[in-house]
């Protein structure tokens, strides 16, 4: 079989599969991409048994049918270099690869056996909705920052996807920070389901969207898959259950502190400079109108304070944070000012923004450091 392709076509399928390819494999098979030509369509696919990708490409034109396995680094190295051209592949054997092109030279790339490429999972979805590749992207994006990677918490390490009625939910929490977007502009009746989606699929998924896609997503029992019209990702889920998150957020938090997001956020950083390595601790003194920052490394020295005018309507309050986590939730805010809702030094933070995207239902939780 073989057939003709445009270098930059090729490149970016390549761009959208690479990522399932693991740095080690068990098998390997995985280390290879598999292409199965049918018709005057590529369908590319890689996989490192959790994660599997397939983007399909159409062909300027193609000679015969069949399937082959390709090295995945070698071959997507090579593409990347050629210049944007149309580029000629022959594969007269599942041992043989050769590429040529004009203005281009010749190679000879290893192949190998489709049957030895693991067999492809499916997801026979039990639920399925659609939304927008920009809101899909917003809604992981906001949240996947506070994942946690403690491998001893599996369940942590994941997104909690919740579909209800007419809406759907992401949730992260790594017990430090919390984040939660809620979009109610979705297309869907059934059941509610909870499911964890692993951190790697997400950005994978994110990295590969373009903006004019609209993405299925399609739950299984212990998998899930995205997919628009020319790629599919499929997803094993990650096994267990989520913390009841719900339960720690308050219900009412008196004190409302609204500030300059970047102000707040730049006067964190600068103050962070002299925090301790290890606990990052950052101190809050608010007031009415101003929030003095300070810290203090008493390990290798050095000290810093800074104050910024805010607006705050509750009693005077004195709080730290891991300044890292404090910069984390603000770099997740999008509007000019933003809201913190505090109660007391070991209560748990509001953050918000001072106005909601449409359909959109968006906060975060920042835990406090305990002061000594």
């Amino acid at each position: 079989m073989k057939f003709s392709v445009a270098q930059p076509v090729m490149q970016k399928a390549l761009q959208r599969v690479i990522g399932a390819i693991a740095p080690r494999v068990p098998i390997p098979s995985l280390s290879n991409l598999h292409f199965k030509l049918d018709g005057n369509e590529l369908k590319i696919t890689s996989t490192d048994l959790d994660i599997t990708i397939n983007a399909s490409i159409e062909l300027i034109s193609s000679e015969g049918s069949g399937g082959v396995l390709v090295q995945a680094k070698r071959f997507q190295e090579l593409i990347r270099e050629l210049p944007e051209s149309e580029l000629e592949v022959n594969i007269p054997e599942p041992g043989k690869v050769f590429l040529k092109g004009e203005g281009i030279g010749s190679y000879t790339i290893p192949g190998g056996d489709p049957a030895d490429f693991p067999e492809l999972p499916s997801v026979n979805a039990s639920l399925a909705f659609t939304t927008d590749a920009d809101n899909l992207k917003r809604m992981i994006s906001k949240t996947i920052f506070a994942v946690s990677n403690d491998e001893m918490r599996p369940v942590l390490t994941g997104l909690l996807l919740q579909v209800r009625p007419n809406e759907v939910r992401f949730v992260a929490t790594d017990g430090h920070r919390l984040s939660r977007m809620i979009h109610t502009d979705i297309e869907y009746s059934g059941e509610p389901r909870d499911v964890i989606v692993p951190m790697k699929a997400l950005n994978l998924l994110m990295r590969n969207l373009d903006a004019d896609d609209k993405p299925e997503l399609a739950l299984a029992e212990t998998r899930a898959s995205f997919k628009t019209g020319t790629q599919t990702l499929i997803s094993r889920l990650i096994d267990g259950n989520y913390p009841r998150y719900e339960s720690v957020i308050p219900e009412n938090n008196p004190g409302r502190l609204t500030a300059n997001t970047a102000e707040f956020m730049a006067a964190t950083r600068r103050v962070s400079i002299f925090a301790n390595q290890l606990s990052k601790q950052i101190r809050l003194h608010i007031g009415s109108n101003t929030i003095r920052l300070e810290t203090e490394d008493q390990e290798l020295g050095g000290q810093a304070k800074e104050e910024i005018s805010v607006n705050y309507i509750g009693e005077p309050l004195e709080i730290a944070y891991n300044s890292q986590y404090l910069m984390g939730v603000l770099k997740q805010i999008d509007t000019e000012e933003v809201i913190f809702e505090l109660g007391g030094e070991d209560d748990a933070a509001i953050v918000k923004p001072t106005s909601q995207e449409e359909n959109e239902d968006f906060l975060m939780l920042l835990m406090p450091i305990r002061l000594r």
